[in-house]
């Protein structure tokens, strides 16, 4: 397998070992050497990483994706975390996949509003979506100290009106094989009181998290962050949304060591979407040339059976 496949990762877990096989069998089938990574100092080849991204575009399922990934890199400001190289030439990160899954309705937003609006009402059910009126990839509101004060950023957004004209924002986390993990930031005193401040979780939480006994991981300055902005901004409410393959092995346990400590009212503000249900629902409700495009996602990410078969 190695040897058609190219070097795989002996660390991986079994979902992850999956995935970057799937990945390096697309590499296969696009075409491409075997490239150099994780980063651009690395000295070993993966299956999963090809050379010269951004030149050809190949982690990228329209080229009109590869145009704005380009745009977004060129014009990066100091406080983003777009890394050019892992975008371009990393097929297993979730960064390139999250500009494949938003890319192409930010386009179709522009074309045919009401057609996004359908397709993104059928996947949050429980969200009051009237109008979708705006979608953005990898944001990072500024100034930063008006926020959360560090470089957390949405992988997505998607802000819409409900019936009655009310502002909301879904902040979206996109992960394929990544954990959100368990560190905690340096220096997050400040990170911690404010999150203490938005009132959302239950009485014994501060002491937890004062004590370390609750760590302020990502899952958590996500929240944050998504509670800021809806505050400065003004918005009615606002959702945080997990979107990760349905197998994904820590998602679940990600959420709920958040929800545990979330007042009841407001549990519905963290929440786990699957990555198989929103393609599907982009397949179903987008005119044929998008949903094309969520057959190849689906086709290049999703079916993780043809790793089956090779493992």
């Amino acid at each position: 397998m190695d040897n058609i496949y190219g070097n795989q990762c002996g660390s991986d877990n079994a979902f992850t070992k999956k995935a970057r096989l799937l990945q390096s069998m697309y590499r296969v089938d696009i075409g491409e050497e075997e490239g150099i990574g994780p980063t651009r100092a690395s000295k070993r080849r993966y299956g999963n990483m090809i050379s010269g991204g951004d030149v050809s575009g190949k982690n990228f399922l329209m080229k009109e994706t590869f145009e704005y990934a380009k745009e977004r890199v060129a014009e990066k400001s100091k406080n983003e975390t777009i890394d050019g190289f892992r975008l371009f030439n990393n097929l297993l990160s979730s960064q390139p996949m999250a500009f494949n899954l938003f890319h192409p309705l930010m386009l179709l937003l522009k074309q045919e509003p009401a057609m996004v609006t359908l397709a993104v009402r059928s996947v949050f059910r429980n969200v009051p979506v009237f109008e979708v009126t705006e979608i953005g990839l990898e944001f990072i509101p500024t100034p930063i100290e008006n926020y959360t004060n560090d470089k957390s950023a949405m992988d997505a957004y998607i802000k819409f009106m409900d019936n009655k004209g009310g502002k909301h924002i879904i902040a979206i986390e996109t992960k394929y094989t990544d954990v959100l993990g368990v560190n905690e930031a340096s220096r997050c005193e400040e990170q911690k009181q404010m999150l203490i401040d938005t009132g959302l979780f239950s009485a014994d939480f501060e002491e937890l998290l004062n004590k370390g006994e609750v760590k302020l991981t990502q899952i958590y300055r996500n929240l944050l962050l998504t509670e800021r902005y809806r505050i400065k901004e003004g918005l009615k409410d606002s959702y945080s949304v997990v979107l990760s393959p349905k197998d994904h092995p820590s998602t679940e346990e990600e959420i709920s060591s958040v929800t545990e400590y979330l007042k009841p009212e407001y549990e519905y503000k963290l929440s786990a979407v699957t990555l198989e249900d929103f393609v599907d629902a982009m397949i179903q409700y987008l005119p044929e040339h998008y949903a094309q495009v969520y057959e190849r996602f689906r086709g290049r990410y999703l079916e993780f059976w043809k790793a089956d078969l090779n493992l």
